[in-house]
């Protein structure tokens, strides 16, 4: 009797432990509204890049994209300095731009943090473009979930600036950057490793 008692502690002892060592993994669930196509899937041992387009739309003319990407030599990082520094990198290629963030936070046990990129006119093309961020700073890696909407060019960095008579375009455009967000907030997350969110018991 003793020794199966023995035997059962050691399992509760050793089960939380097996449960923590799972591989750790980002999750995305399905984005809403509509059927949505990889364009690209690049991976190496330093990382990888997925890109998705709504299945309507051409790899050439597209005005909506979603891009996760994962850095195994930045597990550890800090998720803030990693946006700031894709700041600095998308600061060139716009005319005219304000950021939101980095908002940092803390989720299943993980740092992360969210941006808002508001760019007025992208250099050499007709329209400006809003970037949402969500990036989490993992063990095995750092984690980047990005939503690019193509809009209309403004003058006023940072302000939607549609053509009169358009409204019903802008207003589609502002329930779907709201909707950008909390498909990032709710449905972006990591599971694994350190994480101990509790959306990965579901």
């Amino acid at each position: 009797m003793r020794a199966l008692a023995a035997i059962l502690l050691a399992m509760t002892l050793i089960a939380p432990a097996a449960a923590s060592a799972a591989p750790e993994r980002l999750v995305m669930k399905p984005y809403p509204g509509g059927i949505w196509k990889r364009i690209t899937d690049k991976s190496n041992e330093r990382g990888w890049i997925h890109e998705q387009i709504p299945a309507g739309q051409s790899v050439e003319t597209f005005a909506d994209i979603l891009t996760d990407q994962g850095y195994a030599t930045m597990g550890g990082g800090d998720p803030s300095e990693f946006l700031k520094a894709r700041f600095a990198n998308i600061q060139p290629a716009c005319e005219g731009m304000r950021v939101n963030g980095p908002t940092p936070r803390m989720e299943g046990g993980l740092p992360v943090a969210y941006a808002q990129v508001y760019c007025g006119r992208q250099a050499g093309q007709p329209f400006g473009v809003s970037i949402f961020y969500k990036a989490i700073g993992g063990g095995a890696a750092l984690y980047s979930v990005s939503r690019e909407f193509h809009v209309p060019a403004s003058s006023v960095r940072g302000v939607l600036s549609f053509p009169k008579g358009h409204e019903a375009e802008a207003g589609a455009l502002v329930k779907a950057q709201a909707a950008a967000d909390r498909y990032l907030l709710n449905d972006v997350y990591v599971c694994g490793g350190k994480s101990d969110d509790l959306r990965c018991q579901r």
